[in-house]
């Protein structure tokens, strides 16, 4: 069978024919391509959620106890360092402050 093309028509006819062909592959190999871009998206999604379950959430679990163990730390450096130091401090001063205000009326009175 040979195929000719004598008429204009008859090449209108072949071009929307191949056209059509070419159409309908490339809308198949589109839909295939997104097919696998959409499930490779998906693995990839789901491994790095898997990562970050796996090696975030320890990580943040240790970052959590250090915190608390810092907080402990410094509630008993507080009770048991700072506050009678600053107590101590504050003693002092105050006795300081009371001499030189008993020593201002003394020399009041003498003169």
């Amino acid at each position: 069978m040979v195929i000719g093309i004598d008429t204009l028509q008859d090449f209108r006819d072949v071009t929307i024919i191949a056209f059509t062909i070419a159409g309908t592959a490339l809308f198949l190999i589109g839909v295939v391509l997104a097919a696998v871009i959409g499930s490779m998206t998906f693995f990839t999604v789901r491994r790095v959620k898997r990562v970050i379950s796996d090696s975030v959430q320890p990580t943040l679990e240790s970052v959590r106890e250090t915190t608390e163990n810092v907080r402990g730390t410094v509630a008993f450096i507080s009770d048991h360092a700072v506050r009678p130091v600053v107590r101590t401090y504050g003693i002092f001063a105050g006795a300081r402050r009371f001499i030189v205000v008993v020593s201002r009326f003394t020399r009041r009175s003498d003169g």
